[in-house]
Order: C-alpha cells, then sequence, then structure tokens
C-alpha cells in the first residue's frame, strides 16, 4: 500500500517547527499538547525518522530530514488549498444572497468582503440587512441563500457561531427607582435585543415603555445618548460606540447572552456557502 501523509498532521509539524514549541502549536491548532505529540509520533513513524530536535522538553528546531520535509509540507498544504478554492470556486454568473444584521456592516465586514473577493474572485454578493428573525424566515424559505441571525441560545440544528454578552445601556436618571418604567430604545418586533430586553423586564417584574424604535443602529446610539432610555446590546458593540453602562444603577435585570448562528438555505452550494459565511464570521461575527 502506498504511504499516505496527513495534511493536518503537517500542519502540526509546520506550528511546531514555527513555534518551537509542542504547547504553543497546540494552543494555535485548539488541539490537546498529548494529540499533537501522538501525530508527530505517527509521522516518524510513517517518514522512518526523527523529524525534530528536542532538548530537556524543548524543541530546538527540525533535524535535517525534518527539513527536507518542512520543505514538502509546505508545498503540499498550499497545493491541498489551491484545489479546495478551485472546488469551491463558483460560477461566473453564481449570485449568492447574503442576509445579516446591520450592525454587521460596521464591524470588520470591509476586511471580509475584501478576502471573499480575494479567494473567490468571481462570486457575486449581494447584501441585504434586516431584522434577525425575517432573515431567518427567509433563509428558510429560500428568499436568501444564507443569513447570519440572532436569537435567544437553543439547541437548534444549525450550530451557534458565537455567544454575545448583553448589557444596558444608557444615561442613569437621578429619580431612576426599582418600581420606574423604564423607558427602552430598540429595534423593531423580530430582533433578538429587543426580545431578551424585554425578556427579563418581564422576568424581574418591571413595567417598560417603548421611547424610541431605531431604524439603524445609528439612530439606536443616537436616541441612547441623547438620554432616551436604555437599550440592551452586545456588550463588545455597546463599547465600541462609546456607550455608558447602566445596569445595577439603572435597577434592570441582568440579560442572558445572546446567540448567532448562520443559517444555509436548502438547495445552496453547502461548501461554497460555508466558505462564504466562515470568513464573515471569522471577521464580523466574532468583533
Amino acid at each position: 500500500m502506498p504511504t499516505t501523509l496527513d495534511i493536518d498532521t503537517l500542519r502540526s509539524l509546520l506550528a511546531i517547527v514555527e513555534l518551537k514549541s509542542f504547547s504553543r502549536a497546540a494552543a494555535q491548532l485548539g488541539r490537546s499538547q498529548s494529540a499533537i505529540s501522538l501525530q508527530i509520533a505517527r509521522l516518524e513513524g510513517v517518514v522512518g525518522h526523527s523529524l525534530l530536535e528536542r532538548a530537556r522538553g524543548r524543541v530546538l528546531g527540525p533535524t535535517v530530514k525534518g527539513v527536507e520535509l518542512v520543505a514538502h509540507a509546505r508545498e503540499i498544504i498550499t497545493l491541498n488549498e489551491r484545489a479546495v478554492a478551485a472546488m469551491r470556486r463558483p460560477k461566473s454568473d453564481e449570485r449568492i444572497r447574503l442576509g445579516m444584521p446591520a450592525d454587521f456592516l460596521e464591524r470588520d465586514f470591509t476586511s471580509a468582503f475584501g478576502e471573499i473577493r480575494s479567494r473567490f474572485p468571481k462570486a457575486r454578493l449581494s447584501v441585504r440587512t434586516d431584522l434577525s428573525a425575517r432573515l431567518a424566515e427567509d433563509v428558510d424559505y429560500g428568499r436568501l441563500d444564507l443569513a447570519f441571525y440572532k436569537r435567544a441560545p437553543s439547541n437548534a440544528v444549525d450550530a451557534a457561531i458565537a455567544f454575545e454578552p448583553m448589557a444596558w445601556f444608557g444615561k442613569v436618571a437621578t429619580s431612576n427607582r426599582s418600581d420606574d418604567t423604564v423607558p427602552l430604545v430598540a429595534f423593531a418586533d423580530g430582533c433578538a435585543y429587543r426580545d431578551e430586553a424585554l425578556r427579563g423586564l418581564r422576568l424581574a417584574g418591571r413595567e417598560w415603555t417603548i421611547a424610541c424604535e431605531a431604524r439603524s443602529l445609528s439612530a439606536l446610539v443616537g436616541a441612547v445618548k441623547a438620554g432616551l432610555g436604555y437599550a440592551a446590546l452586545p456588550i463588545m458593540l455597546g463599547m465600541r460606540k462609546s456607550l455608558r453602562q447602566a445596569g445595577d444603577l439603572a435597577h434592570l435585570p441582568q440579560l442572558n447572552a445572546v446567540e448567532l448562528a448562520l443559517g444555509i438555505a436548502e438547495g445552496c452550494d453547502l461548501p461554497f456557502a460555508r466558505a462564504i459565511g466562515g470568513i464573515i464570521a471569522e471577521r464580523c461575527a466574532l468583533a
């Protein structure tokens, strides 16, 4: 039988050589140190040579044979990536209908779009922003090819990409008491942030009123800064917009995290759609 080199193991070898450490390589690759050590032991068994110079548990560098294999490993990994990209490359006339919450455009979407253009130069994106409830419905009915949307944490089939911790933001009124009606600044019904705010207030038995229903993130931020009311937002988003956290000072209830999910329409080119979704998730969803 022909000998086959495992690409993931070659990636581990490169990481160890570059970082000069099994533990740092394991952390970078998201694996345990024991799993990385086992990979290298098996690789050395396959090629019949020691590949790393070690002393007292430290990696000094590759052996002579290790240097030779590292060069081949880089070529193999590069060729593999080119092959995968070629197979996932869409047709010249393929258009991807992408849906996302409006605040994604204020994250690192420019960088994400640049990488998509670089990896898939023939792809054409048609982007629409909307409330999470509508985005989830549109991808279910095939009106969108893929969509990012937010929801309460669930055990739904489409796995969560990230969880965004939530907090209250707004100017604390001097007369605010635990029995006061809470003025809310929120997006329209169907927004996961609004849903979580109302869930928390109902659970705490607090009365509330919609002081401002915003149609854009900039309008919502402006309303909060003007002191019209409190908004429930992801902590990172509120901090980026220089909003003041309210929370305990305003006697507001604790908020659960909001889950971010990626939905892909049935019949869509799954590998390509997941590649596009992965780029956006890495650059925007966790920003």
